[in-house]
């Protein structure tokens, strides 16, 4: 298991790849898909808002919260009943469990469904950049500053993957 730390905490306040609004996220989204490529998203609200504007991602990892706080029930209905075959792990905020890097591996594997995490799902866009196919767009929400698109390339996957093994091995 990776624990965040302090210093990581700060960087990863800076977003990892292009800051987005709605619109240009729901372009991306099809640009991608146009091609054959695959969509994977983190967090409920960015998540709520591709789905709801028609831009499916092929993959979703959420955990019911935004901002630490209850998200709205027809959001959290809207992602439960999204297609793919779910699965629900734990993971406490400020890590990364084994059982989240597994089921993002798995779901990355087949190219289809959803990952509710019990806990926080914040930190699950590292190890989708580390293990998605190159040219799989990563979107995810940045609190208080918008949508993040980030294009998986080997730059980006050597990033997070820096970024991962800079966190703190624990338990």
């Amino acid at each position: 298991m990776k624990k965040l730390t302090e210093f990581l905490r700060a960087e990863l306040k800076k977003p990892l790849g292009k800051i987005a609004n709605t619109e240009e996220a729901i372009k991306a989204v099809a640009r991608v898909h146009s091609t054959g490529g695959l969509v994977v998203s983190v967090g409920d609200s960015c998540s709520w808002e591709l789905v709801r504007k028609g831009a499916y991602p092929d993959i979703i990892v959420y955990d019911h919260l935004c901002k630490r706080a209850p998200v709205e029930e027809q959001l959290r209905a809207g992602l439960d009943m999204y297609d793919g075959e779910g699965v629900v792990v734990k993971n406490p905020a400020g890590f990364i469990t084994k059982e989240l890097e597994e089921a993002i591996k798995r779901t990355l594997e087949n190219k289809k469904g959803k990952i509710l995490v019990d806990g926080e799902e914040d930190l699950g866009a590292l190890p989708v950049l580390i293990n998605a196919p190159i040219g799989t767009l990563v979107v995810y929400g940045q609190p208080d500053v918008g949508i993040v698109l980030v294009e998986v390339t080997e730059e980006k996957r050597r990033q997070a993957l820096d970024i991962y093994l800079s966190m703190e091995d624990v338990g």
